[in-house]
């Protein structure tokens, strides 16, 4: 069966390979598919993973997962991380918390945003966090940028992790992949077929775009293509097909699109 096949496929990227592109390539895949036991059980064993860039692409994926239909299943999970001691997992956290809607980090972004200020704020003055010092920190600040800049960014409500990891490259923000979130939302069958001519392109980081946003749609065309997809010569694209597949066949929310343009 086609569908326990890119179960499989999701699970031996997280579990099967000690290589960390590919472990975060799936665990961003694996978001998409909210309100599934299954993907929340791989997520939720990274959470504490010992490869620190794996585990922030767990916090951001827990929080992609919640905000898509696994309703409350991180969340406590999610604010005990706010106590480790590690400052990219305190501030990443944090990040994914307030885009839920969960004010558990807000002493933490609100220091951040301070920046070097280290006046009396009263915050850090009753914090629990025990990353407080280490987050008040100039050096720390800069470590945490670093780490932003260049491994896992929380993505904005409405755009997938996969997507998000593209839109910002070498050259700055990606047309192509700012085009594709935006129509993704539109439902239109002139949407779904921009979107399927979006798979054959060259650039990788759109035909994964174009994946997640597909796995919103129904229809025989957009099984197949996604069918194509997860046999791209980019693992990442393949693992994002794989998700965007069984997402696509099994998730009662996905939708037929409309002739019209939404208003």
């Amino acid at each position: 069966m086609l569908r326990e096949a890119a179960w499989s496929r999701l699970n031996d990227g997280v579990t099967g390979t000690k290589n960390t592109d590919t472990r975060i390539a799936a665990i961003s895949a694996l978001s998409l598919l909210g309100g599934q036991p299954r993907a929340e059980k791989l997520v939720g064993n990274c959470l504490h993973d010992p490869d620190i860039d794996v585990r922030l692409a767990a916090i951001v994926a827990a929080g992609e997962l919640m905000k898509n239909g696994s309703t409350n299943v991180f969340s406590n999970e999610l604010r005990s991380q706010l106590n480790d001691q590690d400052p990219k997992v305190v501030f990443t956290t944090a990040s994914t918390l307030w885009k839920l809607n969960d004010p558990s980090g807000e002493d933490v972004l609100l220091a951040v945003a301070e920046g070097e200020r280290s006046g009396d704020y009263n915050f850090w003055k009753d914090s629990t966090h025990q990353a407080n010092r280490t987050l008040h920190s100039p050096l720390a600040l800069m470590k945490i940028a670093a780490q932003q800049s260049v491994a896992i960014l929380v993505p904005p409500v409405g755009i997938g992790m996969g997507a998000y990891n593209y839109l910002k490259g070498p050259g700055g923000v990606s047309p192509q992949i700012t085009a594709i979130y935006q129509i993704g939302k539109e439902r239109t069958n002139p949407a779904r077929i921009a979107l399927i001519e979006a798979t054959k392109t060259k650039d990788p980081g759109a035909r994964l775009s174009a994946a997640e946003a597909l796995s919103n749609y129904r229809g025989a065309d957009v099984t197949a293509t996604l069918r194509a997809l997860m046999n791209d010569d980019k693992e990442n694209v393949r693992l994002t097909a794989n998700a965007a597949y069984i997402r696509q066949t099994t998730t009662p929310g996905a939708t037929s699109p409309t002739t019209k343009r939404k208003k």
